[in-house]
């Protein structure tokens, strides 16, 4: 279960809902959007129904639109690939029934809200991205569990951590092919470049600079501003997100990450271990990938703003007003005292006025302003979701 479901039922507009493929919007849709017809537009532009049954795309379209004058509740899934040509027989029908467009791709919802689309007024976005950390570990209990569930997709094939490793070949697979048909959905081509950078952030390079030096190396003809352009290309497509920098050595204002734990991971093993060659990994970068979930879960218990610093090396920077209120250390394994002092000293030698321990193994003790273990961040997350799904019903 996740938040959205509540906003879901709730729905009383015409509505678009949108986000990159394989992320749960049809799923949700299904199950929480009482609809009296429901079809699909198929790559070759037939209308594929609930029941099994084909019809013609023209023909589903009037279907759509008698239920609509019906005051009836009409889904159209995989909206990006109508023609634009219904676009305007869709609007003569508003404001009757209610019509829910489910788009797999960024791009729609800059079609269906440009100031040419006959949409425009008509439809309220609704956004539906990876599963809130806080989501997933409220239910799982299982802190990196819970990390790579935030990829639905990801629920029928690992069972436990180990599966990151053990079915990589295959994982790496399924996240490149994924890849490729968010690029598709966009109508973009995956270029070798466009693979290029994000194989750079997923072994943990974020500065254009740095990232454009290295693909420059490999033969590639490119500039920091070009990388920069890229990746704010990757950030529209909803597969790169950017958070705030924090700390007074920043010379950069956005540090770049691959926003789903899975495909950075299985990215990373491409880039370190050849994995579509030798299919074969060895050790993966679960401590980089946590720390930027547990970010988001305690900016929401907070209610702050997710900063990280990457010169000053703090795994968590959360502000107020963008001021520093607390920055953590976060650890999937235990704290030793010196690592504790360590972590506690580099925090407040960069001017944040208290310091968090966090270990995925037990509840540190060495006197910080935060110490949280697995039990705490899991009741963090039952908090969170509880007053989350409890706002949206009143």
């Amino acid at each position: 279960m996740r938040r959205e479901y509540k906003e879901l039922e709730k729905i009383d507009s015409w509505t678009l809902i949108y986000g990159r493929r394989k992320v749960g919007k049809s799923f949700l849709v299904r199950k929480y959007v009482k609809s009296d017809i429901y079809f699909i537009i198929t790559r070759d532009l037939q209308a594929y129904y609930l029941d099994g049954s084909f019809k013609r795309l023209d023909e589903a379209f009037s279907h759509a639109i008698k239920y609509l004058n019906n005051d009836k509740v009409v889904v159209i899934d995989e909206f990006q690939r109508m023609p634009e040509k219904y676009w305007d027989g869709l609007a003569g029908a508003h404001p009757k029934g209610r019509l829910i467009l489910v788009g797999s791709s960024f791009r729609i919802s800059r079609q269906v809200l440009d100031k040419k689309s006959p949409l425009l007024g008509l439809v309220l976005p609704f956004k539906i991205d990876i599963i809130k950390y806080s989501d997933t570990l409220s239910q799982v209990k299982d802190p990196l569990l819970s990390m790579i569930y935030r990829d639905p997709w990801t629920i029928n094939f690992v069972r436990g951590i180990d599966d990151l490793r053990d079915k990589a070949y295959q994982l790496f697979t399924v996240t490149k092919a994924l890849i490729g048909e968010i690029f598709e959905e966009e109508e973009r081509q995956l270029t070798n470049l466009y693979e290029a950078v994000l194989l750079s952030l997923a072994e943990g390079e974020w500065n254009t600079s740095t990232i454009s030096g290295v693909l420059t190396s490999r033969g590639f003809n490119v500039t920091p501003s070009t990388i920069s352009s890229y990746l704010e290309t990757l950030v529209n497509m909803g597969l790169v997100e950017k958070l705030p920098i924090y700390g007074e050595k920043r010379r950069a204002r956005w540090y770049y990450k691959i926003t789903s734990p899975i495909i950075s991971l299985m990215f990373y093993a491409e880039a370190k271990y050849n994995v579509s060659f030798t299919q074969d990994v060895g050790e993966l970068p679960l401590g980089r990938e946590i720390q930027f979930s547990i970010g988001e879960l305690l900016a929401e218990k907070y209610n702050a703003t997710f900063a990280y610093s990457p010169y000053e090396d703090i795994d968590v920077v959360l502000l107020k007003k963008n001021r520093p209120i607390i920055g953590y250390e976060v650890k999937i394994g235990e704290f030793s005292r010196a690592d504790a002092e360590r972590a506690i000293e580099r925090i407040r030698s960069a001017g944040i006025p208290k310091a968090g321990l966090i270990s995925l193994k037990e509840r540190p003790n060495f006197n910080a302003d935060e110490e949280l273990g697995p039990e705490e961040l899991i009741n963090y997350a039952e908090e969170v979701f509880k007053r989350n799904v409890s706002e949206l019903i009143y």
